[in-house]
């Protein structure tokens, strides 16, 4: 049907109906934006853990492309104008729904300590690792039922000599990874401090590859209480490095993401001047 009927909205200038969707495109974006860094990838795990990717693609589709063809297709007065309008809205509603979808499904829910890492968990590789354990006839636990936290702070508890070779067993028999144990994790605590404490990385096995130094300039920068801070290793989906540990919060005070060959190499380098 020809939509050519003069109205407040079909007779705005091509300018203004471009700043309009753009503001309008702004809110949506902002309230993403806020929920992500405030819930699906707090902290330091926005730029760690696909946070950053997520919210570009997003940012493409909302912010560049939709405001776009309203710059292009939208002439006041234009026969079709609300149809081609309504095609752009449908498109870019469809395509953020997707981007929203994706996005959540792609979101931290916990930070598990396993295999003498901190590994984080995504909510899709945890529902997946949960059918996994589901098929093999093992009963998967809820991560927000063992803490409510954003993200989870969950444990995989190491086997015991009695317990480690159907455990070694199990994860080449097609098993979760150690972190993805979603029958064997707990809510890590007080409790688990002494057992962190026997794990953190040491003085001389992070002077191996040159870490030493580059933690220690960050713990100075960073004011952190020498006394009160352990180092552990972590891996993220889009980077490995260390975390400096509080063990009187035990809690993460800081990720720092390290390219181990580069640094590696620089130490080779050194060593050979």
């Amino acid at each position: 049907m020809s939509t050519t009927v003069p109205s407040r909205w079909t007779t705005l200038s091509t300018r203004k109906a471009f700043a309009i969707h753009l503001t309008l495109s702004l809110l949506v974006f902002s309230t993403l934006v806020f929920v992500m860094l405030m819930w699906w990838f707090p902290g330091e795990l926005f730029f760690l853990d696909g946070g950053w990717q997520g919210l570009k693609i997003v940012a493409l589709i909302d912010l560049v492309l939709g405001p776009l063809l309203t710059l292009v297709l939208y002439k006041p007065g234009k026969k079709n104008l609300v149809f081609d309008m309504a095609c752009i809205a449908a498109f870019q509603l469809v395509a953020l729904g997707f981007g929203f979808y994706a996005t959540h499904q792609q979101r931290v829910v916990a930070v598990v300590y396993a295999d003498r890492n901190f590994n984080t968990l995504s909510a899709d590789t945890a529902q997946i690792a949960a059918q996994e354990l589901i098929e093999l006839d093992k009963q998967p636990q809820s991560v927000r039922q063992l803490d409510d936290a954003y993200p989870a702070m969950l444990l995989t508890p190491e086997p015991n000599a009695d317990e480690f070779n159907q455990f070694m067993s199990e994860l080449f028999s097609g098993f979760p990874e150690p972190h993805e144990r979603l029958d064997l994790v707990v809510k890590r605590g007080p409790e688990h401090a002494e057992f962190l404490s026997k794990r953190a990385a040491t003085a001389e096995k992070l002077a191996i590859t040159g870490a030493d130094k580059l933690m220690a300039d960050i713990i100075e920068k960073g004011n952190y209480n020498k006394h009160d801070i352990e180092i552990h290793y972590f891996k993220a989906r889009y980077a490995k490095g260390l975390v400096i540990y509080s063990k009187s919060e035990q809690k993460i005070l800081d990720y720092v993401p390290i390219d181990w060959n580069a640094l590696i190499a620089d130490v080779a380098e050194s060593d050979e001047e």
